[in-house]
């Protein structure tokens, strides 16, 4: 028979897990500032974000563009504020629970805020060439806003959803719908020519890896931990 957990050693255990969450989240700013040197060195430019712009220009069609229009607006800050408004409203319902909204909030203003910070540290050039679709962001590049909010507010979405949906099917075809969204967030920054490659990369390294600190956090300290959190339970 095995012995009930005590509360300390509940505390502690949650208290490394914070602490492990909190050094992934400073470890981010440090992969950053490695993918701004390597840019700053001048190969990254050369071997993969000018080639790639030049290759997505050159493969401009009608329909394309205006797919990579919607993906963009569905990526951008209103779009992403709505969805992420109206999940809240919905997981908070059914789990008869604050905390998914809570949580949903969270990733979202964290992610808004690595954006921030990020582009005014590095200050990252856009591209500039002709034909570039207008209107292009007065923002710095590095990392594409769109694709680390993006891909941060669909993951906790995921997550939730996970944790909510009973099929396993049902799990595998949200999680893969996403993906997708996330994806194609992206590759409209590069092909309207908003982006470098490299500027996608980032905020989906970046962007993913705000979320796992947050899915981290509540599955370790909060659903692992909850007789002795009870005020964070989901």
């Amino acid at each position: 028979m095995s012995s009930p957990r005590r509360p300390g050693k509940n505390r502690r255990h949650a208290g490394s897990i914070l602490v492990f969450a909190l050094a992934i989240l400073l470890g981010l700013f440090a992969v950053a500032r490695r993918v701004w040197v390597s840019v700053r060195a001048g190969g990254v430019p050369n071997a993969w974000d000018i080639p790639v712009l030049e290759w997505m220009v050159s493969h401009r069609n009608a329909a394309a563009t205006d797919a990579a229009w919607f993906f963009t607006v569905l990526g951008d800050t209103p779009a992403m504020t709505i969805l992420a408004l109206c999940v809240a409203v919905l997981f908070s319902w059914r789990a008869r629970s604050v905390w998914p909204g809570v949580l949903i909030a969270l990733t979202a203003a964290g992610s808004v805020a690595l954006t921030l910070v990020l582009k005014a540290t590095l200050g990252r050039a856009r591209p500039s060439l002709e034909s570039v679709l207008a209107p292009i962001p007065s923002s710095f590049a590095f990392p594409s806003g769109h694709t680390l909010n993006s891909i941060a507010i669909l993951g906790i979405i995921g997550y939730l959803s996970i944790l909510i949906l009973r099929s396993l099917w049902a799990r595998i075809l949200l999680v893969c719908t996403l993906a997708c969204l996330v994806l194609c967030v992206g590759w409209s920054r590069i092909y309207l020519g908003h982006h470098w490659l490299t500027d996608v990369l980032g905020g989906l390294l970046i962007g993913g890896s705000w979320v796992a600190v947050i899915i981290l956090l509540h599955h370790f300290v909060l659903l692992k931990n909850r007789r002795t959190v009870r005020w964070l339970q989901l």
